[in-house]
């Protein structure tokens, strides 16, 4: 049986006095030093039983470089044939294991070459096939270096030459070395197995499972060198080669081939046991997958990859397996089979690029531009290729590819192409800064928003809208390029929240550069900046944000008189929605700036006016998106009024309804879905709906985190979960970890600082209650930062110190245990229970910082408690004071 690479540690107990291993120590060192052993007068067999003795001591104690370096001190000396013999099959077993061990690091790797083959042209006799296939192994890598510059470039007639001459000089040795070496592990398990328990069987039991991960080796790098070599032949379907390879995998991985298609389904393979967290083990399944290709089984192949990832497989070559499944199919001449594949493939892309993307898009680009009369499926696929890298945002290595294989897409109607076209055109125009070169990317990037893709993929079509932005911001035209670069905010804000904050900025630099002579974009200005505020409030422009919204208040005068300016605009004029969405927002901040109830219920009513009116005109069905979250965004401000009896209270549940059925038609990004469910839950509380006030609490706490939405919900879930573990004496694990993620989210909302503590009664509620949550799931760290700040605020509270004595001590930070346990002491009623505990942990603070101190404090309290004091502590006292007795001063 072969356990590829398998790591086996053994513990040894070492034997011998410390004076014996100094010894060995230092001889093995003075034998370094010298450049030529001393004159030694010993006979053959003495030197012999000294040279086990200390090999066996540097085998224990894992010292190869020492072990190598003394069986070389000891060849140069006058011993017997055998025993020579025996050392220098010892030094090639270790060089292959050393050359194994640090095969994936060069530098090592390099050094240990060097020293094999001086070892070898002194000791020719110490070429063994294990050493052999350890050095195989990087002609394998030169050779797999080679053969992957050639399938990336047919015209690679050189790297073909090299890998092709390489692979048929060691495949065939790979091959022989694993047969011949796999039985000698056979024989070996046989030998061992006969032989009894003991320090000699161990040692050939290590011996042989070393053995038996050179053998893995040469099963591996025997495979993929058939693999390849099929390929540098030319050999694109069944062959020898490909069997070969398949046999070598399978046997290295314990999978039997299954007789028919039908074997696969009915005994099929568990990919918990094939060792897949090991990263040569998986490569091994993808090298098998890609052979079954090669060999016609595209069934197998598949079944490989499907294993591949439904097994314990890193997230690194799960991410490249369909990369990895496509290139077999190219290699095996499967073409329509690959571009069906990739083309599925794409189609699921949207944004989350990754490294495995990234691969599969530029082998489809590849594969599919290079050849100029190349079938129209084949040529697709090269497109598909492209696309895909613009859905996953990498425009210049799709750019780049465009211009390597001069693809012509002036004329394409797709919104990918159109969009690619563009993104070069204002790469061009940044270059010439040329009004001209601008609108041509900007006419380009216009059409390429047109195609009905654009509505489909928001991602895309938000970065498509981002660079359109610029284009116009280049050309003065202000009003597009605001509203293009807000637009595009909310497709970015997930997958590149820094380019949706600069797209936010802009849109503000944009709508501000118009204010001058339009006043109306002053509000919109301020808009983008409270969004932008909301949205990434750590961001550096959020910083700037309030400064800015104040200078644009201060600009923008009366709001009165922009009101009456909004008031008067007709539903004939173009930008009537715009207007009543500034107006909605004016008339809020009056409402909420009015200093009588009276003024407070006039604004109120205006307002409510234009939502109704606003309500009314909206066609619900086909109305564009931004204006059906304008027109939900003003309802909510009526139902948040009607919630503070600014207008009739009846209204609010009236308003939060209409709301819901707008928003239900939004994008699950736009930002009156967060609006929306804040006003729903407070109805909800309002109506007693316990169901319906979680529901959206929940949703607030998945997705207005940051927001001061998210504040109130987390003080709902967190009163549901008091009442939960009030209700149980054994509260779940999952309960207490979810109290725990509640309570530290709502005192991180609400600042964990000592004034903040001090000053509000929910932060140091929020405090203790995650602090008494992480307690109980023995996360002390965490209990101990909410702890601490509530010591620094409230120093003489019985409670708390007692809470963070406690943790302090179960994290070992003894002195500042003491510290709070001396407190309690002199605060608490002398020979109380409390007094008694807190007296306890000083004994046992003490004991570890300071055991003379320990001894004196427990002398005094035997003195004055002679009956050692109340229960529970008595006993532990007693037990404490038996450890603080019998340990002995440092």
């Amino acid at each position: 049986m072969i356990f590829f690479l398998s790591k086996v540690r053994f513990s040894h107990a070492l034997s011998g006095c410390l004076l014996a291993a100094l010894l060995c120590l230092i001889e093995v060192r003075a034998l370094s030093a010298q450049s030529k052993p001393p004159l030694d007068s010993r006979s053959p067999q003495q030197m012999i039983e000294e040279y086990r003795r200390v090999d066996r001591y540097l085998s224990r104690i894992k010292m190869p470089d020492q072990r190598l370096l003394l069986i070389e001190r000891y060849l140069k000396r006058s011993i017997p044939n055998d025993d020579r013999d025996e050392l220098i099959d010892t030094a090639s077993q270790l060089y292959a294991t050393q050359l194994m061990k640090y095969a994936d690091e060069p530098a090592r790797s390099k050094f240990y070459l060097d020293q094999v083959h001086n070892f070898l042209a002194a000791y020719p006799s110490a070429d063994t096939p294990a050493l052999q296939v350890m050095l195989l192994q990087a002609d394998y890598n030169r050779a797999e270096t080679a053969a992957s510059r050639w399938l990336a470039d047919p015209s690679d007639n050189e790297s073909h030459k090299l890998a092709l001459e390489t692979f048929l000089k060691i495949t065939p040795k790979l091959v022989d070395y694993y047969k011949s070496l796999n039985h000698r592990v056979d024989q070996q398990w046989d030998a061992i197995d006969r032989m009894p328990p003991g320090a000699n069987r161990e040692a050939r039991e290590e011996a042989n499972r070393e053995l038996e991960g050179v053998v893995g080796r040469a099963a591996f790098f025997g495979a993929w060198s058939n693999y390849y070599l099929s390929l540098a032949e030319g050999i694109r379907k069944p062959s020898k080669y490909s069997k070969t390879s398949i046999d070598l995998f399978r046997e290295l991985l314990e999978m039997k081939k299954p007789a028919d298609n039908t074997a696969t389904r009915q005994d099929p393979v568990d990919p918990q046991r094939l060792g897949l967290e090991v990263e040569w083990r998986a490569r091994a399944l993808i090298g098998l997958a890609m052979a079954e290709i090669l060999d016609g089984d595209l069934d197998e192949g598949r079944n490989c990859f499907k294993i591949l990832e439904s097994g314990p497989t890193s997230a690194e070559i799960v991410d490249q397996a369909d990369y990895w499944y496509c290139r077999g199919l190219l290699n095996a001449d499967q073409l329509d089979e690959a571009a069906q594949f990739g083309r599925s493939k794409i189609e699921s892309f949207y944004g989350n690029t990754s490294p495995g993307k990234t691969s599969l898009c530029v082998l489809l680009a590849d594969s599919g531009l290079r050849q100029k009369d190349a079938s129209d499926a084949v040529r697709q696929m090269g497109i598909e290729g492209l696309i895909g890298l613009a859905k996953l945002g990498h425009h210049s290595a799709a750019i780049k590819l465009i211009e390597k294989y001069q693809v012509d897409l002036q004329d394409s109607n797709d919104f990918y192409m159109m969009w690619l076209v563009g993104q070069e055109d204002f790469a061009d125009a940044e270059k010439t800064k040329s009004d001209a070169s601008y609108r041509v990317a900007q006419t380009k990037l216009r059409d390429a928003l047109a195609a009905p893709e654009a509505e489909k993929d928001l991602l895309s079509a938000s970065e498509c809208r981002y660079t359109l932005g610029w284009c116009s911001y280049r050309l003065n035209e202000f009003e597009e390029a605001g509203q293009n670069f807000q637009d595009a905010v909310a497709g970015l804000k997930n997958p590149n929240p820094s380019k949706a904050a600069e797209s936010a900025w802009m849109a503000f630099v944009c709508y501000q550069a118009l204010t001058k002579e339009e006043p109306r974009f002053g509000l919109r200005a301020i808009e983008v900046l409270e969004d932008l505020k909301r949205d990434f409030p750590n961001h550096p422009y959020a910083q700037k944000a309030d400064y800015f919204i104040a200078k644009l208040q201060q600009s923008r005068g009366s709001m009165g008189s922009s009101i009456r300016q909004l008031q008067t605009i007709e539903p004939s004029d173009p930008n009537f929605w715009s207007a009543k969405f500034d107006l909605c927002n004016l008339l809020r901040q009056q409402v909420d700036q009015a200093t009588s109830e009276d003024e407070k219920k006039k604004l109120a009513g205006q307002l409510k006016e234009v939502a109704d009116d606003l309500y009314s005109r909206l066609d619900k069905k086909s109305a564009p998106t931004d204006r059906m979250s304008g027109v939900a965004r003003c309802l909510l401000n009526v139902a948040d009024l009607a919630r503070k009896d600014l207008v009739p209270a009846s209204d609010f549940a009236t308003y939060v309804d209409q709301t819901k059925e707008l928003v239900a038609k939004l994008p699950a990004d736009d930002h009156a879905w967060m609006d929306y469910h804040y006003q729903a839950l407070l109805l909800a509380r309002t109506r007693k709906n316990d169901a319906e006030v979680a529901e959206h609490a929940d949703w607030l706490l998945k997705n207005a985190q940051g927001s001061s939405y998210e504040q109130t919900a987390l003080i709902v879930r967190a009163l549901e979960i008091d009442r939960s573990v009030a209700q149980t004496t054994t509260p779940s694990n999952q309960l207490l970890e979810e109290g725990f993620d509640i309570y530290s989210r709502l005192a991180d909302h609400f600042g964990v600082t000592m004034p903040l503590v001090q000053q509000n009664k929910n932060t140091k509620v929020a405090c203790s209650k995650a602090a008494s949550f992480a307690e109980k799931l023995q996360k002390w760290s965490d209990a101990a930062r909410f702890l601490r700040v509530l010591v620094q605020a409230f120093p003489k509270d019985q409670e708390y110190l007692q809470r963070l004595g406690r943790v302090e001590f179960t994290l070992g930070n003894y002195d500042e245990a003491l510290g709070h346990w001396r407190t309690l002491l002199v605060g608490l009623q002398n020979g109380s229970e409390e007094w008694t505990e807190a007296k306890y942990y000083q004994l046992a603070c003490l004991r570890q910082t300071d055991l003379d101190q320990a001894k004196k404090v427990l002398g005094q309290y035997q003195l004055l408690h002679p009956d050692w004091g109340l229960p529970p502590w008595r006993d532990k006292i007693k037990t404490l004071a038996e450890q603080i007795s019998g340990s002995a001063s440092p």
